[in-house]
């Protein structure tokens, strides 16, 4: 009888244990969230005022395109496996305090730059401080949860990332409107200046103040300490370390074909609804936005707690398995944009959002579960590094190469988007399993189940 008593509250028990965290983690999640929203619209937001930066400084399409990407980008890959080092190493809080003063210091830049030279290299210094964000982070979760939390953080830094990705239009855009209305020409110095400029200065405000949120945070201890007269932080350490080297390399292309997927669909997506739909840039600025904010909101925590739930049966392959399983749902669900039915692309682009979101927050949630602390800075910026290099540089022109090369029309952008996304996540499914079934049947010397460590 009382055996049956304990199952039949062990349901609650266990629901109540899932949701209880420790005494001020909750501030520390509203950060966690808070932080990258504000630097993913520091980083997108020039791609609203792109149109009266062009026309005020006489600014060429072309030049206009190198100003969108590759500054930004080819900084923030250069720059994130320094940062990775030095979150293996320093003060994370502090580093990510710097992190943000440099990228809110470039976004500033941006609205008093003179030329394109200038905005060039403002962009630049914005890459080079949000470089430091998720390695930081990565390292902080790692040492400031324990091991059956750790993805629900991961979730929810993710939930922030998206969060700020899908609103940096809606923020941009409200923000120059009050510009142009004059909301903002009593104030010293900003109101004399063209209202894409007071966007870029007034949205540079929220960054400048992260370092001060940052202060109600208490750095943590690390968790795992340097083996004596071994060197931390190193890329050397990391390599040394074989087996979980291996593991880390297919992690890396896993989340890179699923970057390059990712990245070809979210540039060509207003296409197919433009050119299959006869949708107005309005209609799907705002349905894109909606979806996309949703998918992200639900996509963080469902990947960070089935990370949770599957670390404390199988330790580090638990967020392994989470990888695998959102990698299956992307592509199961890359058929429905050849349907014809708008509520379907729709619904295609919902479940899309939500399967990546899930599967990047638990890629980063089985480093910061199985690498040593010394280490977990150093992974998420290789990660970090090559996806956002080959997602950015490849993305958007595979699919414009899948509609040239198989003469779709060119209204069939859902097929071109079908034909390159689903041989790039066929192979990722192809290497998550690869290595879900690696660290399954060999714990590769990692950690224990989390539940047991921390019970």
């Amino acid at each position: 009888m009382l055996r049956g008593c304990r199952g039949v509250n062990a349901g609650p028990a266990r629901l109540r244990r899932w949701w209880q965290l420790p005494e001020g983690s909750h501030w520390l999640l509203f950060v966690l969230f808070l932080v990258p929203l504000i630097g993913y619209v520091h980083r997108l937001i020039i791609n609203i005022l792109i149109e009266p930066i062009s026309l005020e400084l006489a600014i060429s399409d072309t030049q206009a395109s190198l100003l969108q990407g590759p500054p930004f980008a080819v900084a923030y890959a250069l720059m994130v496996i320094p940062m990775g080092l030095l979150a293996d190493r320093a003060n994370r809080l502090l580093l990510l305090s710097l992190g943000a003063l440099v990228w809110s210091l470039g976004t500033l830049l941006c609205g008093v730059a003179t030329g394109f030279g200038m905005l060039f290299f403002a962009r630049i210094v914005v890459g080079v401080g949000e470089a430091a964000l998720t390695p930081a982070v990565v390292s902080f979760i790692g040492d400031s949860f324990a091991g059956d939390r750790r993805g629900l953080a991961m979730g929810v830094f993710f939930m922030g990332i998206n969060a700020g990705f899908s609103s940096a239009y809606a923020i941009g855009g409200l923000t120059l409107e009050a510009a142009q209305a004059g909301f903002f020409q009593l104030v010293p110095l900003v109101g004399e200046l063209a209202p894409w400029r007071q966007v870029f200065v007034v949205l540079s405000v929220p960054g400048f103040l992260i370092p001060l949120l940052l202060l109600s945070l208490r750095e943590p201890s690390r968790q795992d300490m340097p083996e004596p007269g071994g060197s931390s932080g190193t890329l050397a350490l990391l390599f040394q370390r074989s087996t979980f080297t291996v593991v880390l390399l297919l992690v890396v292309l896993v989340i890179s074909l699923l970057a390059v997927a990712d990245n070809g669909i979210y540039a060509w997506l207003p296409r197919l609804l433009s050119r299959s739909y006869a949708l107005a840039p309005g209609e799907i600025g705002i349905a894109l936005g909606v979806i996309v904010a949703i998918g992200g909101l639900v996509g963080g925590p469902v990947g960070g707690n089935l990370s949770d739930y599957f670390s404390r049966r199988s330790g580090a392959a638990g967020p392994l398995l989470v990888v695998l399983l959102g990698t299956v749902a992307a592509a199961c669900v890359l058929p429905l944009y050849a349907t014809g039915s708008l509520w379907l692309v729709y619904a295609a682009t919902w479940l899309w959002v939500i399967a990546l979101v899930s599967t990047t927050a638990s890629a980063y949630t089985f480093i910061a579960v199985a690498a040593p602390a010394r280490l977990r800075g150093v992974a998420s910026s290789a990660v970090a590094s090559v996806s956002s290099l080959i997602g950015l540089g490849l993305g958007p022109t595979v699919i414009a190469l899948a509609l040239e090369q198989f003469a779709f029309s060119r209204e069939r952008v859902d097929l071109a988007i079908i034909v390159a996304a689903l041989p790039l996540c066929a192979a990722a499914l192809c290497l998550a399993t690869a290595v879900w079934r690696i660290n399954r049947r060999s714990p590769l010397g990692l950690v224990p189940a989390p539940g047991k460590a921390t019970e």
